[in-house]
């Protein structure tokens, strides 16, 4: 395996990062494009190099990327035109959900600029959300498959944590943004991780599009970004995932009953792994390598 560091610009300027690791030997014209989770990045989680390792061995190209949530606060360098380069503070801390199709578009860019005929899609927790949102929504006919790892019932999991202070939470987060402090952080009682008034309120605000995966029911009862999906789908959660409510299977199978036009789908649940899947690297990369090859016919 062979790896290169690469950079993109987004359609509004912002520069991200990310590894090319192709297979040893040379580029193929189909590659797996891999979307971290929330505040994470490329390199964090330690099942990534696994991945990389599992997909070049099959014959594919593996690009691990950052998007603007990466880890809670980054300097972004920005390209105002003529040469000029200014910078942005974001982050997960204050990310707005939908720029993620503009992330995820200069890097499906950046693949096809090196040849890549078929992209499959591979997403994290937020980031598997971040991928299915794309596919919903960009009609990019060059998707050829989804690797859902670990996707999160953010509201399910919210109110599970916070009980009756969920739309408390709501209400303190739309009163902040209204009065011009939407940058300021949301107090820590109410969210588990560090977050900005605004990008809270993007993902637990009715109707967002982050509740795509609630499949416990508690927001969301129609599905239509996981119903839209045309091609194969394999999902991978560990039995002690924090990441939804319920039991892994039964959450892989409504994950399945509602995937109604994808041609097929695997679902695999992993004994023991946690929701970055520390200890069980080569598990997930397991069932990727299989399910690409299963999928996708001998590649190699």
């Amino acid at each position: 395996m062979k790896g290169e560091f690469c950079r993109v610009l987004t359609p509004d300027g912002l520069e991200l990062q990310g590894i090319l690791a192709i297979p040893e030997g040379g580029p193929a014209d189909t590659s797996v494009l891999h979307v971290h989770g929330l505040a994470g990045n490329f390199y964090e989680n330690r099942f990534v190099d696994h991945v990389a390792d599992a997909v070049t061995s099959c014959g594919l190209n593996f690009l691990t990327v950052n998007n603007r949530g990466h880890d809670y606060i980054s300097d972004f360098i920005v390209e105002e035109g003529d040469g000029a380069t200014g910078s942005v503070q974001i982050g997960g801390i204050y990310e707005i959900f939908e720029d993620c199709l503009k992330d995820i578009a200069a890097w499906t860019g950046f693949l096809r600029s090196r040849a890549s005929k078929r992209i499959i899609l591979e997403g994290h927790s937020h980031g598997a959300l971040k991928i299915t949102y794309y596919s919903y929504r960009a009609d990019d006919p060059d998707i050829g498959g989804i690797v859902l790892l670990s996707p999160s019932d953010d509201f399910g999991g919210q109110r599970e944590r916070v009980g009756e202070a969920f739309d408390e939470a709501v209400s303190v987060a739309r009163e902040m943004v209204d009065r011009g402090a939407g940058r300021d952080l949301l107090p820590r009682t109410y969210f588990h991780y560090p977050v900005s008034a605004q990008t809270f309120l993007d993902i637990f605000s009715k109707d967002s599009a982050l509740g795509m995966f609630n499949l416990s029911g508690t927001d969301r009862k129609h599905f239509a970004e996981i119903e839209s999906i045309e091609v194969p789908v394999l999902a991978v959660v560990g039995s002690v995932d924090e990441a939804f409510l319920g039991s892994s299977r039964a959450y892989l199978d409504s994950l399945k009953a509602h995937l109604k036009n994808a041609p097929s789908f695997e679902g695999r649940v992993i004994e023991g792994a946690p929701h970055n899947y520390q200890g069980f690297d080569s598990e997930v990369a397991g069932h990727i390598g299989r399910w690409l090859e299963s999928s996708f016919g001998p590649l190699s």
